[in-house]
C-alpha cells in the first residue's frame, strides 16, 4: 500500500525492480563488492534498500544515502536499525572515508548537467579511505534505440497483494542533450475489475563510455577495471552494462 505523500515511482519500486532488475545479478554483485572490501561502505541513490539492505544482511557496515524520504522511509520498514541520510549525491558530506563507495543502477542518470557530473564524482572521491574504491553501473547506450521516440508500451504486468499491476512507459529524446523524457504510467487491478491509475514524467541522462571516463579522470579517479555485466565478463560491443571499479588517481 503506498504511504501518504509518496509518489508513484517509490509505491511501485520494490516489486517492479524485483521482476525486471534483480535477475541482472546486481544486487550479488554489490553484495560480493562490499564482502571483498571489508566495510565500511557508503552506498549512493540507495532508495529502498534494495543492495543496502541483503548488504547489511552479510556483517558489512553500510551507510546509505538517497534524496528521497519517502524512499529511506520504505528502507526503514524493512530495516529499522539502517544508517539512512537523505542528501544530494554532488555535495552530501558523511563526515567519515570508506574503504568502498557505490552507486548502483544508475542513479546518476537523473543528474543532468555537465558540471554536476564532475562535482558528484568529486564528491565520491571525497569520501574514499586511502586503497578504496568507487564502484557503479551504467547501460551501454544503444543510440539507435535511445534517440528514436517510443510510443507507450506495456513494459510487464505482475501480481502484488492480490492485485494486478501494469507499467507502461513512452520517451521523447533530445539527443542534442543526451537525454530522455520518460513518462511512466502504472495501472492497478483490483480482484473485482476497478482500476486505479498514477503517472510519472522525469528525465535521464545518457552516457557513453569513454565520457564517463573523461568524467572520472576530471574528478580525480582512475579506471582499474570496465565490466560489460554483472558475471564480471570483458567489456564489448555487445555488452549490456558499463560497470566500472575506479580509485583515485
Amino acid at each position: 500500500m503506498p504511504y501518504e505523500g509518496e509518489s508513484a515511482i517509490t509505491r511501485f519500486y520494490d516489486g517492479d525492480y524485483a521482476h525486471f532488475r534483480t535477475p541482472s545479478g546486481d544486487v550479488a554483485f554489490y553484495v560480493e563488492e562490499a564482502l571483498r572490501s571489508g566495510g565500511p561502505v557508503l552506498e549512493f541513490g540507495c532508495g529502498t534498500g534494495r543492495v543496502l539492505v541483503p548488504t547489511a544482511g552479510k556483517g558489512i557496515e553500510i551507510t546509505g544515502v538517497d534524496g528521497s524520504e519517502a524512499m529511506l522511509r520504505r528502507l526503514r520498514a524493512k530495516l529499522p536499525e539502517a544508517d539512512v541520510r537523505v542528501g544530494d549525491m554532488r555535495d552530501f558530506d558523511a563526515g567519515r572515508a570508506y574503504a568502498l563507495v557505490t552507486i548502483p543502477f544508475r542513479p546518476i542518470a537523473h543528474v543532468i548537467d555537465a558540471e554536476d557530473h564532475v562535482r558528484l564524482f568529486a564528491n565520491m572521491r571525497r569520501h574514499l579511505a586511502p586503497g578504496g574504491r568507487l564502484v557503479f553501473d551504467f547501460f551501454q547506450p544503444k543510440l539507435a534505440f535511445l534517440a528514436a521516440p517510443r510510443p507507450e508500451k506495456l513494459d510487464f504486468e505482475r501480481t502484488e497483494g492480490g492485485l494486478r499491476v501494469r507499467r507502461y512507459s513512452s520517451t521523447v529524446p533530445h539527443p542534442s542533450r543526451q537525454v530522455n523524457e520518460v513518462t511512466l504510467r502504472w495501472e492497478v487491478e483490483d480482484a473485482r475489475g476497478g482500476i486505479e491509475r498514477q503517472e510519472t514524467r522525469f528525465e535521464m541522462r545518457w552516457f557513453y563510455r569513454f565520457e564517463l571516463e573523461h568524467i572520472l579522470a576530471r574528478a580525480g579517479l582512475e579506471v582499474e577495471a570496465l565490466y560489460g555485466d554483472f558475471d564480471r565478463s570483458a567489456f564489448a560491443d555487445d555488452s549490456p552494462e558499463m560497470i566500472f571499479l575506479a580509485r583515485e588517481a
